[in-house]
């Protein structure tokens, strides 16, 4: 028997030849490529969302089939580029923690009390080894009980008070 070895070929796309927009009738998002080929609805993903987040950005239908990817966004014109942004940040909506209110543990489960650069939350996190993941020196994704992500970008530069409550749990 012999073995085949398989190997993934990536599509890498060229910004310059790519537009983007939404579809008038249902806010889905075409890409087309080369003035030629249409995609009616697509989704976009970053390879390394939180180490290269400008770069590498992959393209798939809303079937899951893959259509490319982009190596960097230089050269696409503003309004794709707009849309494209747009879309990734909805789909990598990460609050960032800039102050711990309270944190202590309730029924099992952590609550955190905190501000964000999008207002005060409150939510849920079943444990921390699990659910809290350091990304860097001082950098940590907290994953909540509902699916929400929070960051805290840099914990050295929290306050006293919040690095001390994070410090009772590390």
């Amino acid at each position: 028997m012999q073995e085949t070895e398989s190997r993934l070929e990536i599509r890498w796309l060229d910004p310059s030849q790519v537009t983007i927009e939404r579809t008038p009738e249902s806010d889905n998002i075409r890409l087309t490529l080369n003035e030629e080929c249409c995609y009616l609805d697509v989704a976009f993903a970053r390879a390394f969302p939180f180490s290269d987040a400008s770069r590498y950005i992959n393209i798939t239908t809303s079937d899951g089939q893959e259509v490319g990817m982009f190596r960097d966004l230089r050269g696409m014109d503003s309004a794709s580029l707009r849309i494209l942004e747009e879309q990734l940040e909805r789909r990598y909506f990460i609050p960032i923690i800039t102050k711990v209110h309270s944190l202590k543990e309730e029924f099992g489960m952590l609550s955190w009390d905190v501000e964000t650069d999008r207002g005060k939350r409150k939510f849920y996190v079943r444990n921390w080894r699990d659910n809290v993941h350091e990304l860097g020196a001082s950098r940590y994704l907290i994953i909540a009980i509902d699916g929400n992500r929070y960051e805290i970008r840099d914990y050295e530069k929290l306050d006293t008070d919040s690095r001390l409550q994070l410090e009772r749990l590390v």
